[in-house]
């Protein structure tokens, strides 16, 4: 590995001890959190030989915790159980950093550039607080693992991105997609996205084919969910998490992002290069690795009750609806500001801008892009981020951009290190968590996100993304008027 590449892991490791210093554990179960707490219970109970009944959903993301389950078994009590996953957690996470920080490097991303990314990933909340904050998630096991799975795919070791496809089918919903088309998608230097190349009137002909039917058959999903559902999900009883008077504006905004969704769509589908990047034996043993791990996780669970899991569908209509684009802004405040650029390069490659984006990560934009539109609980496509990240780094943003970038996600970050003493005060009153010390933790929760936090979020989407078009338009005007100097 890179000297670099292992110096950011090492200040990453810092970092994240420094922070939990601050911010402490979870005051709701002893430090383990809700899903943490029961995470324990059920890693207790596997250490003594006791199986886990009645909590499919739960039993599959113990592959997470395997560690802990030997410590059990050796002892440990539950305050040591919570330790040890923190370590792990920091250790984890900082060799991730370090790697894809050399995966930046391979991918021929200036050293400056690679180690700012770095930074911005470091720097959100999902990465710097919640694992030290709330260490028993599978959420963070996922992040580290990602950037574990970037590394390899950029070497080409493709028998470890098919074990990464049947490891994450366990490890979180979904998260079997990344490694997947990591594998269909190799790395390769030399192929360039061409979307010059497309014909705009077939392009646009795809588009209105298949953006019609699909935009009338939302507005009919949308026109049968009831609306006192939207209401109620997320809120407590004195509090509120949506806003039915912006209705008209919520539905108009899950419109546009579904024609955003189907034009990206529509052009990869178009772009010869797409299917030049197509490795079918990738494809295949990739494919294989997850059935084999999908067929396992149905047969060797009884799925006929217990917690299966939310109602998806129904979930991503009742947080899209809550508010405009108040999935987006639940992103901005725990992903940062790199998730807005790492998407706006996505688009304007499909609006005919060349990109030296690899055509593995647009298609993993795209195959996520429906949950990021339409879902608010961020934390639930947690590994999008390092594709994020990498996106952000190998696209053509000005240097003034990526400080800006920087300097917006420490300042969404910073309310967190305030959380540990409005938490506890909220966790020891018994406050709505629409509170405003509640919020210090809900408030990057998107379903539980409060109305005023909401609007915050909102100003400071509308002001970064203001600044960093200023910064982009400043760029390319000086590269512009320094052209004719040189000739």
């Amino acid at each position: 590995m890179n000297r670099v590449s292992l110096l950011n892991g090492l200040a990453v490791a810092g970092l994240l001890l420094l922070v939990h210093l601050v911010v402490g554990f979870m005051p709701v179960g002893d430090g383990a959190g809700w899903d943490g707490g029961v995470y324990v219970q059920y890693i207790q109970s596997l250490s003594q030989g006791n199986p886990v009944l009645g909590d499919p959903y739960r039993s599959i993301r113990i592959s997470g915790f395997l560690p802990l389950i030997l410590a059990s078994a050796l002892g440990a009590s539950k305050a040591g159980l919570i330790w040890v996953q923190l370590l792990l957690n920091v250790v984890m996470l900082s060799v991730g950093a370090a790697l894809l920080h050399d995966t930046l490097l391979r991918l021929n991303v200036k050293k400056s550039v690679a180690t700012i990314s770095v930074a911005i990933l470091t720097c959100s909340w999902v990465f710097l607080c919640m694992p030290m904050f709330y260490p028993i998630l599978s959420d963070h096991v996922a992040l580290a693992m990602v950037c574990v799975c970037l590394w390899c795919w950029v070497r080409s070791y493709r028998w470890a991105l098919y074990a990464f496809c049947s490891y994450f089918t366990w490890l979180m919903p979904g998260l079997f997609l990344i490694p997947l088309i990591l594998a269909t998608f190799p790395h390769e230097p030399t192929l360039k996205s061409e979307s010059g190349l497309i014909s705009s009137k077939l392009s646009l002909w795809l588009f209105a084919v298949i953006a019609l039917p699909a935009s009338v058959a939302m507005l009919f999903m949308i026109y049968k969910v009831p609306l006192s559902e939207v209401v109620a999900h997320g809120a407590t009883v004195i509090g509120a998490t949506s806003s039915l008077d912006m209705i008209l504006l919520s539905v108009s905004a899950m419109l546009v992002s579904l024609l955003l969704i189907v034009w990206l769509g529509v052009n990869l589908l178009l772009d010869p290069v797409t299917w030049r990047s197509i490795s079918f034996s990738g494809l295949f043993w990739g494919g294989l690795s997850f059935i084999v791990s999908a067929v396992l996780i149905k047969t060797c669970f009884d799925w006929n009750g217990g917690f299966k899991g939310p109602p998806l569908l129904d979930f991503l209509f009742y947080q899209s609806l809550a508010a405009p684009f108040k999935p987006i802004i639940s992103h901005f405040i725990s992903f940062g500001p790199v998730i807005l650029l790492a998407i706006s390069a996505c688009l304007a490659w499909s609006l005919g801008r060349r990109s030296s984006i690899p055509k593995a990560l647009i298609v993993i934009c795209f195959a996520f892009l429906p949950l990021l539109a339409y879902g608010s609980e961020t934390r639930q496509w947690i590994g999008v981020l390092p594709i994020a990240v990498i996106i952000f780094a190998v696209s053509d943003f000005a240097w003034l951009t990526r400080v800006w970038c920087l300097a917006s996600s420490v300042v969404v970050f910073a309310p967190s290190l305030w959380i540990k003493g409005y938490v506890g005060m909220a966790a020891t009153t018994g406050l709505s968590f629409q509170s405003y010390q509640w919020q210090f933790y809900f408030g990057r929760q998107g379903p539980w996100m409060s109305m005023t936090v909401y609007q915050i979020g909102l100003i400071l989407v509308l002001v970064f993304i203001a600044v960093a078009v200023f910064l982009q338009k400043q760029a390319k005007e000086q590269v512009v008027a320094t052209v004719p100097s040189l000739n």
